[in-house]
């Protein structure tokens, strides 16, 4: 098993190679929180070409699993999550991703007792999207200050 480091230096590294097959790519979860310890790597990303990209993931690793909004590699023995999301989507698929799961799921029921509904897709109200470009956006749109995912 690789140390929190080594996972950290393969995210920089897919990062800085998927990056020609993207318009936007960030890393997420833990490491995009700074936190110590790394057991896998979640990358958010908005493809360019998609089946490109996925053919090139192919050449560093295993594919284990996918769908519509996201898929799961094994690169050099660490698991790696890429989530595919689009420009209207962007702040909504970094927040579900980059907090931790409290935080997470503490923005929902806020959103719930304010009569919205948030996911990964944004921020919506009565079925309208409201929010989900940013994620200040949606911090906007629910009354509260935004925080930085290692705050969160």
């Amino acid at each position: 098993m690789k140390s929190g480091g080594e996972v950290e230096k393969l995210a920089i590294k897919i990062i800085s190679e998927l990056k020609p097959f993207c318009k936007k790519i960030k890393i997420v979860g833990s490491i995009g929180r700074h936190e110590k310890k790394h057991v896998d790597i979640d990358i958010v990303l908005i493809p360019k070409d998609r089946e490109k990209l996925e053919n090139f993931m192919k050449t560093q690793g295993k594919f284990l699993q996918g769908g519509e909004h996201e898929s799961t590699w094994k690169v050099e023995g660490v698991q790696i999550e890429l989530y595919y999301t689009n420009k209207k989507e962007w702040g909504a698929e970094l927040l579900a991703y980059s907090s931790s799961k409290g935080s997470a799921i503490g923005l929902r029921v806020l959103a719930k007792k304010k009569g919205f509904h948030l996911t990964q897709h944004g921020l919506f109200k009565n079925g309208k999207r409201i929010a989900g470009k940013t994620e200040k956006e949606i911090y906007r749109a629910l009354g509260k200050s935004w925080k930085k995912p290692e705050e969160r």
